[in-house]
């Protein structure tokens, strides 16, 4: 599948959300709340990798393999 432009988080249908391609960069509101797609868990929790919480993180790929992982429970 392929990847398409930046999509805002807020605005998007929850089927949507669901359909969305984990590692799809997201938005929140403004283009500049950039992060990184995981997914939803069983309980409707969606989760985004931030890329502020990214930035400075010793292991930013094991941090984003978490929230992954995270996501699928």
């Amino acid at each position: 599948m392929k990847y398409q432009k930046a999509v805002n988080v807020w605005t998007l249908p929850e089927e949507s959300l669901k359909r969305l391609q984990v590692g799809q960069w997201v938005y929140a509101g403004e283009k500049s709340n950039k992060g990184i797609w995981c997914g939803i868990t069983s309980r409707g929790t969606k989760v985004v990798a931030w890329s502020g919480n990214i930035e400075g993180r010793q292991d930013p790929d094991q941090y984003i393999r978490f929230l992954i992982n995270y996501a699928k429970r």
